[in-house]
């Protein structure tokens, strides 16, 4: 901003001339740039909490299992196991919410059909509600690449907030359209093709000076109690647009409720690939040896009485050093393993990434399978490019452990 002021002989003021220079995309820059900030360092120990967290319900999940292999466990009994394997099983969507939080992993990001993703997001989050939910989506939408899971989960966390936004019921709106940016719409966003979502409540709307801490990890207008929360939902929405190369933002007044907007770069000159199905459960595997290496005794312990219910020979040992001597030592008595289970972080000791190095070196044959609570990382995704068989997520289960062993015993 500037000013010049044009004087006669007197001194008296002709005319005053000034110049003005639009901020809001700079400033939209700044505060995204210290919310990530904020992000990051949040993200740290958010990432920590769930790889443990990962490891505790693998723990329980195989022991709940272990519980009623062969239906040892009936009646009331069964049906409380059954209650906590659900619930266990519930839990691993809040851990995965972390790691979304800590890292945005969009390793699975491909060209999505937008449209089916908006049109079930509303029905999952409002059933039972007395909110009623419209849509409009522009005939024609643009795909994008994105991690639909992730930005599904976006979508239904913006609905989920203006339900709550609404106690006494009122109509959240859900639209989705194509535009085009120039670089000055005070966004931070470059020039180019991008969709908009929008999520619409008629909800008593946000005071203006709480506008600019609502993506913040450390602030939040929630209540504890049920269905409140603790008011991550906006923060790690925020964490997974900015993953994408996109960005939201929030319109509100005190009285006229709130929208936000989710903008996503549009890739419009790539074709959609078909999604990935998993394989089929592999049952009835041979018998075989089995080495265990995990630092968690909780693991240990309960994937090596699983393993040994299914009829293998199995043995655990606590770091990648003591693995791969183990290995070895087999090896030369004739009693070779036939898959390796390799926890990926040892704290303080050899993890799984660079004892399969030294496995392959004695031994270019092994099959061994990467274990890990840290769901983002890049070897559990291309396990196969750094000398993996296969790769199995913390927390898992009975299905998942015979799923993998299965595929790696018949390859």
């Amino acid at each position: 901003r500037g000013m010049v002021v044009q004087r006669d002989e007197a001194g008296r003021p002709l005319r005053v001339i000034g110049t003005h220079t639009d901020l809001t995309g700079r400033k939209q820059a700044e505060e995204d740039r210290l919310i990530l900030g904020k992000l990051e360092s949040t993200g740290v120990l958010a990432g920590g909490i769930a790889h443990d967290f990962n490891n505790l319900l693998t723990a329980i999940l195989l022991n709940l299992e272990l519980a009623q292999l062969g239906g040892a466990v009936t009646g009331k009994a069964g049906e409380r196991i059954q209650a906590a394997h659900k619930a266990a099983l519930s839990a691993q969507g809040l851990t995965q919410q972390l790691i979304t939080f800590a890292h945005g992993d969009t390793s699975v990001a491909r060209v999505t059909d937008l449209t089916t993703l908006l049109q079930e997001s509303i029905p999952l989050v409002l059933t039972g509600s007395t909110v009623r939910g419209e849509t409009a989506i522009a005939p024609g939408l643009w795909p994008a690449e994105v991690d639909a899971g992730q930005i599904g989960q976006v979508v239904r966390n913006l609905v989920l907030n203006a339900r709550e936004a609404m106690p006494a019921g009122g109509v959240v709106t859900l639209r989705a359209a194509n535009v085009v940016l120039h670089g000055n719409e005070g966004t931070s966003l470059s020039a180019g093709d991008y969709v908009d979502i929008s999520v619409t409540d008629q909800g008593e709307g946000i005071a203006a000076e709480v506008i600019p801490k609502i993506f913040d990890p450390y602030f939040s207008t929630k209540q504890r109690g049920p269905q409140r929360g603790m008011g991550l939902g906006l923060t790690i929405c925020h964490s997974i647009v900015q993953k994408h190369r996109g960005t939201i933002t929030v319109e509100s007044a005190p009285g006229r409720g709130t929208t936000f907007h989710v903008y996503l770069p549009a890739a419009l000159h790539a074709a959609p690939r078909d999604l990935q199905t998993p394989a089929a459960a592999v049952v009835g595997v041979r018998p075989a040896r089995i080495l265990i290496m995990d630092d968690e005794p909780a693991i240990r312990e309960s994937v090596v009485q699983t393993l040994q219910q299914l009829g293998h020979t199995v043995e655990a040992v606590a770091d990648g050093q003591t693995a791969v001597a183990r290995y070895a030592a087999a090896r030369a008595a004739g009693e070779a393993f036939d898959v390796v289970f390799l926890d990926l972080t040892v704290p303080g000791g050899m993890g799984g990434q660079e004892a399969i190095t030294v496995l392959r070196q004695a031994d270019p044959a092994v099959r061994a399978v990467v274990m890990s609570g840290y769901t983002n990382n890049e070897v559990l995704h291309d396990s196969a490019r750094y000398g993996f068989a296969a790769a199995l997520k913390k927390p898992f289960d009975l299905s998942a452990l015979r799923e993998v062993l299965g595929k790696v015993l018949t390859a």
